[in-house]
């Protein structure tokens, strides 16, 4: 199976949530929705943060102020050269370990993920947002990195499982967010894998007949199933 990429992320697990069955869902949890888990950089600190968030990320980071004003710098020119994409998504693996390298070094506890559309998603992802006939000013981050039909990086052991997620404006919502676990579980024998994703392709696809079924009530998004890959940073 060939997968798509939809770019490169750098992303601080989190702890499981009250609400998810923890029967199904590890304690510790990766997910590529900022419902769930935080995700660097943090562009709104950047283009648009107060003086004391920006101070306290700079905290958080462990650097110095210098170092925050290089970040944006470097933030600021990979966006001139379409090198990075709203809001946090790295293009290459190159640029995310560059990123990661240069300026998260001293952050404990963080994941250089990737994600990749199966290949026969793609037309039907497009069409569903209409990115064909939009002007380049109007596609989003995702829909932009999407086009490049580039194949995700895909080492034998680089990924680790599936996860069910829909796109709206610049964000993902993922099954997580709306506890719909418990909904694959009463449909069939739903678990996931010791990496905390979904097992296979077979299966995501039929938790993403479920989730698109109108009747439950969830986000109005298209939900698909993205392969999850993570890597070492270097």
């Amino acid at each position: 199976m060939d997968f798509i990429s939809g770019g490169y992320y750098i992303i601080a697990p989190t702890i499981r949530q009250e609400y998810m069955d923890k029967e199904i869902i590890p304690n510790r949890i990766v997910s590529v929705s900022e419902c769930i888990c935080d995700m660097h950089p943090e562009i709104n600190i950047f283009w648009g943060g107060s003086k004391v968030n920006k101070l306290k990320y700079i905290k958080d980071l462990n650097i110095s102020e210098v170092k925050y004003k290089e970040m944006e710098k470097w933030i600021q020119d990979k966006f001139d050269l379409r090198e990075f994409e709203y809001p946090q998504i790295l293009p290459s693996l190159n640029i995310a370990n560059e990123f990661f390298s240069t300026f998260l070094s001293d952050v404990k506890d963080l994941k250089i993920i990737g994600i990749g559309l199966p290949n026969n998603y793609l037309e039907s992802f497009l069409d569903e947002e209409d990115t064909i006939i939009k002007t380049s000013e109007e596609r989003t981050g995702l829909e932009n990195i999407l086009l490049r039909k580039e194949f995700i990086v895909d080492g034998t052991t680089s990924i680790k499982g599936y996860e069910i997620l829909g796109y709206e404006t610049n964000t993902f919502h993922s099954y997580l967010c709306n506890g719909l676990e418990n909904e694959f579980k009463n449909q069939f024998d739903f678990s996931l894998n010791k990496n905390g994703f979904i097992k296979s392709l077979a299966e995501a696809e039929r938790c993403c007949d479920i989730a698109n079924d109108e009747k439950l009530g969830t986000e109005p998004v298209y939900w698909l199933p993205w392969a999850i890959f993570e890597y070492e940073s270097y």
